[in-house]
């Protein structure tokens, strides 16, 4: 099920189009049974094969369309191309993260505030604007697009754990860091799960909206949700 959102009025993607998605009932339905920040099991192990050809393609007009996915990226990357929605793999580890970045795929982190004040920092790792300015993923990057949103990067793109289980997210041993199951976010996505089915596939609903868009708009795909077979 998806939820789309033609312009955004959150502080950090304000004035982007963004999209929510999940599955019937269940919130974190489309999230990976593996991703450690869910607070509860699922059972998804499945990428939806169709839903990602069509996310592939759904980038606005002379815009930008990007995303974040916790399934491996062995079982995606294949798919990226130049023009098309940039996936970034959410990498659970700073391991995880540089070889990813070795293989060519677009690579973000979350990491603990200490990480920036020089305890454990390494190179390559560039910061979140919206972190340490007034700017959003509208702003980001200016004429060039969203760093998040750039196929052939050499650096990966690191959040700080914030949120009200921020402390859970910094810690890898702990689940339930979810930033998305807090707050006015958990509110918008635990309401779409609780909406009837969708007689339109997710993937032909996205292809619609972002195809509506207006030139040059950014698009951020899945504030909530994931890759998931629904």
């Amino acid at each position: 099920m998806l939820n789309t959102v033609e312009t955004s009025r959150a502080n950090k993607t304000a004035g982007c189009a963004v999209t929510y998605r999940t599955a019937p009932g269940e919130m974190y339905g489309t999230c990976h049974d593996t991703c450690n920040l869910k607070p509860e099991e699922t059972s998804t192990t499945e990428i939806d094969r169709l839903y990602l050809a069509d996310l592939i393609r759904a980038v606005p007009r002379r815009g930008w369309a990007w995303t974040y996915s916790h399934f491996h990226w062995t079982t995606w990357a294949f798919k990226l191309r130049h023009g098309g929605t940039v996936i970034n793999y959410s990498a659970d580890t700073m391991r995880q993260a540089y070889r990813a970045l070795r293989s060519g795929v677009p690579t973000v982190t979350v990491v603990g505030p200490e990480f920036w004040r020089g305890k454990g920092r390494r190179g390559r790792v560039v910061r979140c604007i919206a972190e340490t300015s007034d700017l959003g993923c509208n702003e980001c990057g200016g004429a060039k697009g969203p760093i998040c949103a750039r196929l052939d990067r050499d650096y990966i793109v690191g959040f700080t754990a914030h949120g009200p289980a921020r402390r859970k997210a910094a810690d890898k041993s702990e689940k339930g860091g979810c930033y998305a199951g807090q707050g006015n976010c958990a509110v918008h996505w635990r309401h779409l799960a609780a909406e009837l089915q969708d007689i339109e596939s997710d993937g032909d609903k996205l292809r619609r909206f972002a195809s509506g868009l207006r030139p040059g708009t950014r698009l951020r795909h899945h504030v909530a949700g994931d890759l998931g077979v629904v």
